[in-house]
């Protein structure tokens, strides 16, 4: 058999094989796209499940068009995240600062303050119902946002780039919390909770007794002006006026013990915090609702720190100055927020009343020597009491009328940030090291 005899031979058989599976598979019936209307139902459909979450921002939230792109994060033509009422659940966070955390480009830093890509607070922005938030401390412009209960907050939205309806203050981003006006549930939530480190906890440290209220983060009046110097300034005399037993007096008062006295505390308690929150509603009839939250905390915590520092000439090959100071810090944080919320139909009026309250009580204890004075340097001590209060009022009033194809948006509010340091005491102590010298 030749060669073209076999290859012929070998293509029948292939065509043979191939003609049945051509056959089967004209067989399976072919499937068809379901009509293009069946999709965009079932789109629509997926569309209305989708709860739009409740944010307050001057200019009446976020506009959306269409019926396919109601979600405010792909719909916005700005650079935004939004975390609604459950996205919020779903983080396990019990303050909205942790929350926060967990959206691309924010970060928590210390004591619960929230930065927007990376930049410092004094990039940043807070809001609360679309109102400026501002802060206790004079230097800081971000709030502490771990004083707001998840509870509390029906939404919260980061905004990354500019818009005509913020403030444009912020460099970094914005970053509004909207209050729950009308809980959907009556709910109370205690939480209580302790930390440590090894470093303060159970270990020595400094304190002042200071007065009762102290743990509070209050004063009992201890810290007022005294009495005879209060006289003092109320009489417009000068001190040259004075007699020797009237500045006796007044110099008898200047440094009660109570307030100047370092003591040593063999071991230092551990930080502990507590919060209540709790809301209320109220269905008054008429598709009126009245709702109420309110929250309160408190946080104490203890921070010991030691710090060296030197001085030497330009290029640090002499030392001249050594010092080694230790600290120890109490800081009690007290905040309290009181809202109330009206739903009239399709207009929601919101009352919201914020108070914080941030007081340091501070002991210090430090040594130098100074090798330039005298033949053999000096020796120093110096010892520190101090107590710095800061606190913040906020009260504000948002009303969101919407009557069809008018929207009326009404936003006011009074805020008032106080800082005060009623008390503070420094004493130094010099020893010459000089066997002449009488004071030593």
């Amino acid at each position: 058999m030749t060669t073209g005899t076999r290859l012929a031979g070998l293509l029948l058989l292939t065509s043979s094989l191939t003609f049945p599976g051509v056959l089967h598979a004209q067989a399976v019936p072919v499937e068809t796209d379901p009509p293009a209307q069946d999709v965009l139902d079932d789109q629509t459909d997926s569309d209305d499940e989708y709860e739009q979450p409740d944010i307050s921002v001057p200019g009446g939230g976020i506009i959306v068009t269409g019926r396919r792109g109601r979600n405010p994060e792909r719909s916005s033509t700005q650079v935004l995240n939004v975390l609604s009422e459950a996205d919020i659940a779903r983080t396990g966070a019990g303050d909205i600062a942790g929350a926060l955390g967990r959206v691309s480009g924010l970060s928590v830093v210390g004591d619960g303050r929230v930065f927007v890509r990376g930049l410092g607070d004094r990039y940043s922005l807070a809001l609360l119902n679309g109102l400026p938030l501002p802060s206790p401390e004079p230097l800081s412009r971000v709030v502490p946002l771990d004083i707001f209960p998840t509870d509390v907050i029906s939404s919260s939205l980061v905004q990354k780039t500019y818009s005509a309806n913020f403030p444009g203050e912020f460099g970094g981003g914005v970053i509004n919390l909207t209050t729950k006006a009308i809980p959907s549930e009556n709910f109370l939530d205690i939480s209580i909770g302790a930390s440590g480190d090894t470093e303060t906890t159970f270990e020595n440290g400094l304190t002042y007794f200071g007065s009762r209220l102290d743990t509070f983060g209050f004063d009992n009046g201890n810290r007022d002006i005294p009495s005879n110097l209060q006289a003092f300034f109320n009489s417009g005399l000068r001190v040259g006026d004075l007699s020797r037993d009237e500045s006796g007096a007044i110099a008898g008062q200047l440094f009660p013990l109570n307030l100047v006295t370092l003591q040593k505390n063999n071991h230092l308690p551990a930080n502990f915090s507590a919060n209540l929150t709790g809301g209320l509603s109220f269905e008054l009839g008429g598709d009126t609702y009245l709702g109420v939250i309110a929250t309160a905390g408190i946080s104490n915590k203890w921070r010991n720190r030691s710090v060296l520092s030197e001085v030497g000439n330009a290029d640090l090959t002499q030392i001249f100055e050594t010092s080694n100071t230790f600290i120890t810090d109490n800081n009690i944080l007290v905040n309290a927020l009181l809202g109330f919320g009206l739903d009239i139909g399709e207009h929601t009026i919101r009352w919201t009343n914020l108070y914080i309250r941030d007081t340091l009580k501070t002991a210090r204890l430090g040594t130098r020597t100074n090798v330039n004075l005298g033949d053999s340097g000096f020796d120093f001590q110096r010892q520190q009491t101090a107590w710095f209060e800061r606190q913040l009022i906020d009260t504000q009033l948002v009303a969101e009328l919407d009557f069809g194809k008018l929207d009326v948006d009404l936003r006011g509010g009074y805020a008032r940030s106080e800082r005060e340091a009623p008390f503070n005491a420094e004493f130094e102590y010099v020893r010459t090291n000089n066997p002449g010298d009488p004071f030593g």
